[in-house]
């Protein structure tokens, strides 16, 4: 091989070298693009709405009877539980069931 075959040989190497640099690089953006909107705020709450809805419920009860006793509490949500538990054995009597 004389010395232009050989420059025409390796400027085709550094040619097909930088096609595949340029798909790797697109590749690479793509991944990129998909992980920052997977990595996302707003897509971490929307796939955990009810949860962290669940959460913010809790804590607002929590904070909202912090200095009540559970007694006060406790007393008025026995009684509605009784009474629907009530009701709905009732309706299941009449109806027969």
């Amino acid at each position: 091989m004389n010395g232009s075959e050989e420059i025409r040989r390796l400027e085709s190497d550094l040619e097909h070298e930088k096609e595949d640099l340029r798909k790797d690089v697109t590749r690479i953006n793509n991944k990129l693009k998909t992980t920052r909107a997977n990595l996302s705020p707003a897509k971490l709450v929307q796939g955990r709405v009810f949860l962290l809805s669940g959460l913010t419920l809790g804590l607002g009860f929590a904070l909202g009877y912090r200095g009540v006793p559970v007694e006060e509490i406790g007393g008025p949500v026995a009684r509605t539980m009784l009474t629907t538990a009530g009701k709905q054995a009732t309706i299941q009597a009449i109806r027969g069931r």
